[in-house]
């Protein structure tokens, strides 16, 4: 082996082991050898995504594909960073060029699938994983697993359960599917089917980490708060360098308020694994609840270092700063600079935005068809859609998509220039959605306090609203408030906003905002379409 494979051996051992800084040091190495080299920009490439750098890899997947057009693993790669990121014209192109390269292989099909999918077309989707099956020389897992997901989105959910329940069966430790078979349980029922499928497979694996892991992770999140204790508990006790059971444990002692606990847990799992973003923001969060703001921030800044636009590294900087008398609190939480309520345009189809936004919540509506509140959201009493809703190919959720897009220019064009500022900064004329849903609230009906993580600027589409929700309400019942983050801080009173909700209008505001709404009493429905955007890149 010359010593250019070893280094490159070295590159591929490095990302491997989720160690990406490393593994793009050592290709940028190899680089200097041959620029060219289309399997070390594919490691660069992946080592930049992992890295929250897509723009730098997909330029990467490019470079590959130019140097060597029949390079199959970039154009993959490349095909599912587009579909990921919302470039879905660039993945049905690159898609075109995989079937010409690899007619007969069942990949090109399999992410043609993947895309229709993504785009809200179920049965163009189901027609690409049946053409993928067809190629195929044995059975795949992955190719089942996305076949049972297709079914789900036809609502066929018998089948759905079928092809789950096989794939659990004889793959058991097949997280992705138990999962999908738990969120079916949950949302459409049978209710006492739900966590069944882990505990049987743990059964036959009692010793297998991501089923233990994950068989906690649901028993919290439907907030079976003293099993999940216990479950973890156990795990420490025979396997003490397991970071994410010690991160777990302290989230469950969080929950049932015993924080001195839960800290001890928090930096046990800091301390064996210090590049985890969710264990640096759960120990900050602690410590900021024992008013420890300086120690907390450090947490904040290492998070910042990893992933400088993270929204709830952002949110809790700006605690942070707060509680420090840092003048940078107001400079990143100044709402009434970034919270707007802008009006919708009327589109000329309709006398007026009223009528508009009836047929709009009729069409929602006949969307909300679960029974339970989703499983890893922030509704309460209430139910939320699935998917994108703007894949949906109904012509009246294309007008929306284009209203809130058209007032979302409106918003960007109001923002001053700051280059300093990691909102502003990212100011952008080219955006693209990064995610769309539906939600509808009834009685007692809330969301939770949360930021948005996977938005740069997020809005909040008022659809339909009961009767008692009025802009003279001393209790704001069933007003959207910002800057509450849902924890007591000790010497702290976070500054808040809040606004009424208008039908026909939006509210913008940055992602990083803490948010939620507050329960309101009676009768009706609160039909909301909220959304995510993001910077083009």
């Amino acid at each position: 082996m010359t010593d250019v494979q070893k280094l490159f051996q070295q590159a591929v051992n490095a990302f491997r082991a989720e160690q990406y800084s490393e593994a793009e040091h050592q290709c940028r190495h190899l680089l200097r050898f041959n620029a060219k080299h289309p399997d070390v920009l594919h490691i660069l490439a992946l080592s930049l995504q992992h890295q929250h750098q897509p723009k730098a890899a997909a330029e990467n997947l490019k470079a590959a594909l130019k140097h060597n057009p029949h390079h199959c693993p970039s154009r993959k790669s490349l095909i599912a960073l587009y579909i990921q990121h919302g470039h879905y014209d660039a993945a049905q192109q690159e898609i075109d060029a995989l079937i010409q390269d690899q007619p007969n292989h069942f990949e090109p099909y399999f992410l043609q699938a993947k895309l229709y999918r993504e785009l809200g077309l179920a049965t163009e989707a189901m027609e690409a994983i049946q053409h993928a099956k067809q190629k195929l020389q044995q059975p795949s897992p992955i190719v089942d697993y996305l076949k049972a997901c297709i079914h789900y989105d036809l609502e066929d959910y018998e089948r759905t359960e079928v092809i789950l329940q096989n794939l659990v069966r004889q793959l058991p430790e097949y997280i992705d599917a138990h999962v999908a078979l738990n969120k079916l349980y949950w949302e459409y029922g049978p209710q006492e089917k739900f966590l069944d499928s882990f505990k049987l497979a743990l059964e036959r694996l009692p010793q297998s980490r991501p089923l233990l892991f994950n068989l906690a992770t649901h028993k919290l999140l439907a907030g079976k708060l003293q099993e999940t204790l216990e479950l973890c508990q156990s795990v420490v006790q025979k396997h003490s360098q397991w970071a994410e059971f010690h991160h777990l444990q302290g989230v469950t002692l969080a929950r049932l308020k015993q924080p001195d606990e839960a800290r001890g847990a928090y930096q046990k799992a800091v301390e064996l694994n210090p590049n985890s973003i969710r264990h640096q923001l759960d120990l900050a969060v602690n410590l900021m609840r024992h008013g420890d703001y300086e120690d907390a921030l450090q947490h904040v800044k290492a998070v910042a270092k990893m992933h400088p636009y993270n929204q709830e590294m952002l949110a809790y900087q700006a605690l942070c700063f707060q509680a420090l008398g840092n003048d940078k609190a107001q400079w990143l939480n100044n709402y009434e600079q970034f919270v707007k309520v802008v009006p919708l345009q009327v589109p000329q189809s309709y006398s007026s935005i009223e009528s508009f936004m009836d047929e709009l919540a009729e069409t929602l509506s006949g969307m909300h068809n679960s029974t339970q509140h989703p499983l890893d959201q922030s509704v309460r009493h209430g139910t939320q859609t699935m998917g994108n809703l703007f894949a949906n190919k109904a012509p009246i959720i294309g007008e929306l998509k284009q209203m809130i897009e058209q007032a979302a220019h409106s918003y960007i064009d109001g923002l001053p220039d700051d280059s300093q500022h990691p909102f502003l900064q990212r100011k952008n004329k080219q955006i693209r959605f990064t995610g769309a849903w539906s939600v509808c609230l009834k009685e007692q009906g809330f969301h939770t306090n949360h930021v948005h993580p996977e938005g740069w600027l997020s809005c909040c589409t008022y659809i339909q609203l009961p009767q008692q929700i009025t802009p003279n309400d001393s209790e704001q019942a069933g007003w959207i408030r910002f800057g509450d983050p849902g924890i007591e801080l000790p010497g702290l009173t976070p500054v808040t906003e809040a606004k009424c909700p208008q039908v026909g209008y939006c509210v913008f505001f940055p992602s990083y905002f803490f948010h939620g709404t507050v329960p309101f009493s009676g009768h009706g429905a609160r039909i909301t379409a909220p959304c995510d955007i993001s910077p083009q890149w």
